[in-house]
């Protein structure tokens, strides 16, 4: 697929990764590629395999759709191209079920790759419309400075989120809308400042909340005051800081934080 439609001169996607996570953690981490494994761990990759009439590498949505024709894949421009060549009238009213593979063995190819609109910066993308400056995912639709996302639309600085529509500054976010400065969100709308939430909606500044609404300054489920709320955030963010910097990935998430396994973050043992 074709790359940026401009050279570009600065790295802005390594400075929205950068940016995000200092609003996120208050620290800036750096090398978003080393951390490429842990924010594609609920997303799924792209499959990646070359194109069948060239070494052209193509990435394909691992979704079930694709995996039949996996094999029959070219690149956007080589699609162009083969779309001029036809079947003849006779060859058509010939068609069987037995016979068709060899008889459309010159025209059997497909792309899952879809531009429209105006695209710039796009990496190892597939299927984006009005994008600018993505890395690594899938249909990104009116996004800017995502990286290893599966169906961002309308979303801007956002790494490792599947599903996140209308939202901004978030890292693993998930089957949400509306989000702004989250991590670690999940099957919520209208959030701000949230950690660890799960099912909630209007929610500001809150961490480990589920099925709730409404609530400020909360933990639990329990508004704290902001005093209270910003101390333990304080010491939150600092340890979520470290550990991605040192292991560039967090075991706990989301989707495994009522699990029996013992998590490792010490703040867990501390009391509210």
């Amino acid at each position: 697929m074709p790359m940026a439609e401009k050279a570009v001169q600065k790295d802005e996607i390594e400075d929205a990764f950068q940016s995000t996570s200092e609003i996120l953690f208050g620290h800036r981490l750096t090398n978003l590629p080393q951390y490429r494994d842990w924010l594609l761990e609920y997303v799924g990759e792209s499959v990646r395999t070359k194109s069948e009439i060239s070494e052209k590498m193509i990435y394909v949505p691992d979704i079930l759709f694709f995996k039949a024709i996996k094999k029959n894949m070219v690149t956007l421009e080589e699609s162009i191209e083969l779309a001029k060549k036809q079947i003849s009238e006779s060859e058509a009213r010939s068609l069987t079920l037995s016979n068709a593979p060899d008889k459309l063995e010159d025209v059997k190819f497909v792309t899952s790759d879809v531009m429209l609109g105006q695209n710039l910066d796009l990496r190892e993308t597939s299927t984006c419309m009005n994008a600018q400056h993505c890395l690594d995912g899938y249909w990104y639709i009116y996004s800017k400075c995502d990286a290893y996302c599966a169906w961002p639309r309308e979303t801007e600085y956002s790494f490792g989120c599947y599903f996140l529509f209308a939202s901004k500054f978030c890292i693993k976010c998930h089957n949400s809308v509306a989000l702004t400065r989250c991590f670690e969100v999940s099957d919520s709308t209208n959030c701000t400042d949230c950690y660890f939430c799960h099912n909630c909606e209007g929610l500001s500044n809150a961490m480990f909340c589920f099925n709730a609404k409404s609530l400020r300054y909360a933990i639990g489920n329990v508004e704290v005051g902001m005093e209270k709320f910003m101390e333990i955030k304080a010491r939150l963010v600092g340890e979520l800081a470290e550990k991605l910097e040192k292991n560039k990935r967090l075991d706990l998430s989301i989707y495994n934080f009522g699990c029996w396994k013992p998590i490792s973050l010490s703040f867990e043992k501390r009391k509210v």
